[in-house]
């Protein structure tokens, strides 16, 4: 444990005065959308709706991000994640705010599409930002902390959220729909609270002499054909990880309802236990990739994260499909740092804005084509067959995904970027 502390507080040490700005814009932001979150799901059915317009408004913010993703991930890479992100944050602060106010659906639905758009341009920046101002070695613990101070923040802002909710409506004495609105309003404060860090970013040498030619695909095939090969088979990987995950993870809290009829309260517990494991599991990876490498440390810990999934999906006991879930969720996101810092390391550093955005639009899709499949399972073969139809769908994705991450970046079939130069 201790040598644990030692090795984190020395990588801190090490930290750019743009990363710590970073982890502070970070948890404000993270923690504003978390209260946010939780509550304007509950704000529409409070206006009266029915479930379908929540539907349709995750549905427009996930097409909006879709769409604007790519064409981010391009602006970040001419023009430098700060002008970048200080773009989607202001449009995203008055798109939240908009949605606060709005009671027309037609309104609810234009602005969540604005408002997907924007969050986009911000979530696009984020890798290559983190990427352009540290060092390969620090990167594994770089984006480790950054998932679990993300977790945090979300967790802390739900929390918030609902206490706030219910102070304002049985303490205070409001309405329920006021009560809520002043929460998603004070969530968008504290989102708000990002711009000051930001502001404060060191600029870039892209902020200082942004690339004013056209884009010339031509060019940067011939300059950065290995680069973009790289992004290529990232965007294929991606897309069929978005699927294997996208079959079951929106689901789950529905699974255990439908399963096991357990109470909301029990699954909370669960889907709180389970975010608690990821963030240990972030913090505890930089020593896993320190044994095995970056590569490595994701195959074994995706592979080692399917017999549980598979607990998950046979099981007919609560408490032992509850326990594969944990370790489940725990391994298999412990990857993503070492995933991410691969990606990076494989990039130019000119593209890693269109890396980091291509993989975000793939992961969209990927969700998109997985929730047909998965819930007509679930239709047709009831709620025990046909959540396990579509757990092992997803286990056998998840050995592909390994089989290939090893293939390409295993076998040294590409060098790291800083390696070659």
């Amino acid at each position: 444990m201790t040598n644990l502390l030692q090795e984190w507080k020395f990588q801190f040490q090490g930290y750019s005065r743009n990363i710590l700005l970073f982890f502070c814009f970070n948890f404000v932001w993270n923690l504003g959308l978390g209260m946010f979150g939780l509550v304007y799901n509950l704000y529409v059915k409070s206006l009266g709706y029915e479930q379908t317009t929540v539907g349709s408004i995750v549905g427009m913010t996930s097409l909006a991000a879709a769409i604007i993703l790519i064409p981010a991930g391009i602006m970040n890479d001419r023009f430098g994640p700060k002008r970048v992100i200080t773009f989607g944050l202001v449009f995203t602060i008055v798109a939240l705010t908009v949605r606060s106010l709005f009671e027309v659906e037609a309104g609810m639905l234009v602005s969540s599409f604005f408002g997907g758009m924007a969050l986009a341009v911000v979530s696009a920046t984020i890798l290559p930002f983190m990427a352009n101002n540290s060092t390969p070695q620090q990167r594994v613990h770089l984006f480790s902390f950054n998932m679990a101070l993300v977790m945090i923040a979300n967790v802390v802002g739900i929390a918030l959220g609902g206490l706030l909710c219910d102070f304002f409506q049985f303490i205070i004495g409001l309405e329920e729909i006021i009560s809520l609105r002043f929460t998603l309003l004070l969530g968008v404060v504290f989102a708000a609270l990002g711009i000051i860090p930001v502001a404060l970013f060191e600029k870039s040498d892209q902020e200082i002499q942004p690339r004013r030619e056209p884009l010339n695909w031509k060019h940067s095939w011939r300059s950065h054909k290995s680069s973009l090969q790289v992004i290529g088979i990232f965007c294929v990987l991606g897309l069929l990880s978005a699927i294997g995950g996208g079959m079951i993870v929106p689901y789950l809290n529905v699974y255990f309802e439908d399963r096991f009829e357990a109470s909301k309260s029990a699954i909370g517990i669960v889907v709180a236990l389970g975010q608690g494991a990821t963030a240990i599991a972030f913090l505890i990876g930089p020593m896993i990739v320190k044994r095995f490498g970056e590569v490595k440390s994701v195959v074994y810990l995706q592979l080692c994260s399917i017999p549980f999934l598979l607990l998950t999906a046979f099981s007919a006991n609560f408490y032992l499909s509850s326990g594969g879930y944990l370790f489940r969720q725990a391994l298999m996101n412990a990857a993503n740092p070492f995933y991410n810092s691969v990606k990076m390391s494989y990039v130019d550093r000119s593209l890693r804005g269109l890396a980091s955005s291509s993989g975000e639009a793939v992961f969209n899709l990927g969700w998109f084509l997985a929730a047909p499949i998965s819930t007509g399972l679930v239709f047709r073969h009831g709620p025990y067959y046909g959540y396990a139809y579509a757990f092992c769908i997803t286990a056998v994705v998840y050995v592909v995904i390994s089989y290939f991450f090893y293939f390409f970046f295993g076998k040294n079939r590409f060098k790291p970027v800083e390696e070659s130069q």
